[in-house]
């Protein structure tokens, strides 16, 4: 029946079977104590009390099984012992238990016989062959060698140690030593059915019928979850199945209409307007994506595409000559490091565009004349451009739309020019989300803690890869108009978390950095 302890014998087997066995997986453990029956023994404890040794009762148990009790001395020596006096005898000396085989029954014996009765037994021995009773199949295997060994029950606390052995006895030591019994795949070990599986040891056990119910639930849990993930999984390939499709159809509109002249998406009629949402829409070839932003951006400066390397060998030789400032390009070096980190193509240690990068910014930092001077925030654009054309047309592209966007008045030493853009965003602000303007108000939240970052770096510092692309495409198709809307989408996202009157933790939210940064993006495009 079920919970009931099991036999001494077939215990006693079990014990033997684990003890010299490999030590199995920790997560099953012995059968527990049924304080009905005395023959049962106690469940080994990881935290033992101090260690004692057997009773007299308990020899005779053993004694009942055909075992017989062993001392061993300081010395490490072995000797018997009257079952009567183990206790006594254990007081002093520690302890270990075997089984006599058959054979070794008959020694003993013999040797306690006088010659002539020894004598006589041998010829009646020889005279009647001995009848070998029937094993069981749990013991013929003990039966097969001259001195098996098997474990007596043991006090709780005391540990079985199958390393520690004279001869073919195991020694009973107080080390604790945990041996799992180990199970079945797919079959409960006795532990499983009677400790809680949903309910922490330290804790009254539930009631076994609400403790089957609430694995059912355990079961019901999981079985959901992995369906969740399975819908998740599918609604994602679909949908990149569908945008795959979306691109596949847009190809022939941009190769046939777009490219031959791109200012056909500008026009007011129903072709250019649709035309105009296919940009809108992300859909631009990735091939053809850096010759039409050089198209956008244009060459209003006319300048040569010599311009790049004749720079860049001012700048190198400026360096050269102890000339550059060391701020300057101390504060390039660290705006290299910080562009589009999860990409890793732009840092120092394995970039494989690392020096493109640095060598495009040198160049733009003596192309204006004068002291050479770095703008910080500019390293984002640049890489953006760096991933889509080459450096000598990148470079071009950079300078001509910095000359012709608001870039040149926050990459200027105008405060003023600045100022005018934070005003005209505070209008904005005020009409489209009035409740965020006057907390803004009232706590001295101005433009600059927010929208010069967001700006300088075109959005690529804090959105992801792909979101960051499709908003410099329309970018520069739009103008700066542009930007400052994402700037007001990308508030009323944030707009529940815009009311915390800690400073810091609120500059944190601007910049991504605060726990609910996966629904908009985080710093350097890593997102959640």
């Amino acid at each position: 029946m079920e919970g009931s302890p099991p036999e001494p014998d077939s215990l006693a087997h079990e014990l033997e079977d684990v003890a010299l066995s490999p030590p199995a997986s920790p997560s099953h453990a012995p059968p527990p104590e049924s304080p009905s029956s005395p023959t049962a023994p106690p469940r080994l404890s990881s935290s033992p009390p101090p260690f004692q040794f057997p009773t007299a009762e308990e020899a005779k148990a053993y004694h009942a099984n055909g075992s017989e009790m062993i001392v061993q001395d300081d010395d490490g020596a072995f000797e018997s012992v009257a079952l009567g006096d183990s206790a006594a005898a254990g007081g002093a000396h520690g302890w270990s238990a075997t089984r006599r085989s058959p054979a070794d029954e008959r020694a003993v014996e013999e040797e306690a016989q006088p010659a002539a009765a020894r004598e006589e037994e041998e010829e009646r021995r020889d005279a009647t062959p001995e009848a070998t009773p029937p094993l069981s199949e749990s013991t013929s295997s003990a039966a097969a060698t001259t001195s098996e060994v098997t474990l007596p029950a043991v006090e709780e606390g005391v540990a079985v140690d199958p390393t520690s052995t004279n001869g073919d006895a195991p020694v009973l030591t107080e080390k604790p030593v945990f041996v799992p019994t180990p199970t079945k795949k797919g079959v409960a070990s006795i532990l499983q059915k009677t400790v809680s599986m949903t309910r922490q040891r330290d804790l009254p056990p539930k009631d076994r019928e609400q403790e089957r119910k609430h694995l059912r639930e355990l079961e019901e849990m999981r079985a959901a979850a992995k369906e969740a993930d399975r819908r998740r999984a599918s609604n994602t390939e679909m949908a990149a199945a569908a945008r795959a499709a979306v691109l596949a159809s847009a190809l022939p509109s941009w190769e046939s209409s777009i490219l031959p002249n791109w200012r056909v998406v500008l026009h007011e009629d129903a072709k250019g307007k649709a035309l105009r949402r296919l940009w809108w829409d992300g859909t631009m070839p990735v091939r053809w994506r850096g010759r039409l932003w050089g198209l956008c951006v244009g060459n209003g400066l006319a300048v040569s595409r010599n311009a790049y390397a004749t720079c860049l060998l001012r700048a190198q030789k400026g360096q050269s000559e102890g000339r550059y400032p060391g701020e300057e390009w101390e504060a390039l070096l660290e705006d290299v490091e910080m562009t589009l980190p999860t990409l890793k193509i732009f840092h120092k240690e394995g970039g494989v565009m690392h020096e493109e990068l640095v060598d495009i910014l040198l160049a733009y930092t003596v192309y204006w004349g004068g002291q050479p001077r770095y703008p910080r925030g500019l390293s984002y654009t640049a890489g953006m451009l760096l991933l889509n054309m080459p450096a000598v047309d990148a470079f071009l592209t950079l300078v001509n739309l910095v000359n012709k966007s608001f870039l040149k008045s926050f990459f200027s030493d105008s405060p003023a020019e600045v100022d005018a853009y934070y005003r005209i965003f505070d209008t904005l602000l005020a009409d489209t989300m009035p409740k965020v303007y006057a907390n803004f108000s009232h706590e001295v939240v101005r433009p600059k803690l927010y929208l010069h970052p967001w700006l300088t770096s075109t959005f690529v510092r804090f959105l992801p890869l792909d979101l960051a692309t499709r908003i410099f495409d329309v970018f520069l198709l739009e103008g700066d108009s542009f930007l400052f809307r994402v700037a007001l989408v990308v508030l009323q996202i944030l707009e529940p978390r815009l009311f915390n009157p800690v400073l810091a933790e609120l500059d944190a939210v601007f910049k991504g950095l605060d726990r609910e940064v996966g629904k908009v993006g985080v710093e350097g495009g890593d997102v959640g």
